[in-house]
């Protein structure tokens, strides 16, 4: 058996609770935040925001599910996909934290099914050799990174850092 990433949908405004909870136990786990300035009438700051409210990933054996949403109540479900547990692909975990960690645009997230697109990689930047597909959002191009069941990640990038593969 090899550990594979869920979805761990926790209880709102829970998840850095979650995170430190799962960090505590020995649990490998990711919750993605990024660091945004936010502007105030008095003062600029950098604060921590969630990319996706609501949800943090954890990687696991399956038959170690049922024993972390006992010992953590703030976790209510692992997101399903057809009666199992969505499983979230390796290289899509990868390529997601690497938009999330490295990347210098804004981040959206999407929860609708995304067309299927041409693949790209990028070419230069801090995300060079990450591969996606390269989708059309109306008048602009961005890149995506698929999550299974969870929808995809999107962030803007210039077209003359991607190469079609």
């Amino acid at each position: 058996m090899e550990k594979k990433w869920y979805v761990a949908c926790v209880r709102s405004c829970q998840e850095k609770n979650v995170a430190e909870t799962l960090a505590a136990r020995g649990v490998e786990h990711y919750l993605p935040v990024r660091r945004e300035l936010r502007r105030w009438s008095d003062r600029r700051k950098l604060v921590e925001c969630l990319v996706i409210p609501r949800f943090v990933f954890v990687r696991c054996l399956d038959s170690e599910r049922v024993g972390i949403m006992e010992a953590e109540p703030r976790i209510w479900r692992f997101l399903p996909d057809a009666g199992k547990a969505a499983v979230v692909r390796d290289e899509e975990m990868e390529a997601f934290r690497r938009m999330v960690e490295n990347g210098t645009g804004a981040l959206r997230f999407s929860d609708r099914p995304l067309a299927p697109g041409d693949r790209v990689r990028v070419t230069s930047g801090p995300l060079t050799g990450l591969e996606c597909e390269l989708l059309n959002v109306g008048a602009e191009r961005c890149l995506a990174v698929r999550l299974g069941l969870l929808g995809a990640a999107t962030m803007d990038l210039e077209l003359e850092t991607l190469e079609r593969i």
